[in-house]
């Protein structure tokens, strides 16, 4: 709360002295910003950041859209694994034989058993 209270008065000094000093210092200051913009240097990091950013954009997509996802089913209440049975009847299994969802909840629950391969993974750099 006492961020947003001082970025809320920042702003509107900012406004205020804006408002005061007028157009031609805005002028004089948006000329000045241009020619620091302009120096080698600052066009150098500039084409590094873009260079990298370029490198970069295919990951931050993937794990942008990741998390998108996932975040999406969390609120939709979607998760892969089943949910609990208050009846009786459910859990108890007529065979001895697992059935495909409580291998599916099984595996996901068990740290030593390998993930299924997937045809886009999540990789850290």
């Amino acid at each position: 709360m006492r961020g947003k209270l001082i970025l809320v008065v920042g702003l509107a000094t900012g406004y205020v002295l804006g408002s005061r000093a007028g157009r031609p210092r805005y002028e004089q200051i948006k000329a000045g910003a241009d020619k620091v913009w302009n120096l080698a240097p600052v066009q150098q990091v500039a084409g590094a950041v873009k260079e990298f950013a370029g490198q970069r954009v295919d990951t931050v997509q993937l794990k942008a859209g990741n998390a998108t996802k996932k975040a999406v089913r969390s609120l939709l209440h979607l998760d892969d694994t089943p949910a609990k049975s208050t009846s009786p009847a459910k859990k108890k299994s007529t065979s001895g034989a697992k059935s495909s969802a409580d291998k599916t909840s099984t595996a996901k629950m068990n740290p030593a058993t390998p993930a299924p391969a997937t045809a886009a993974t999540d990789t850290d750099e």
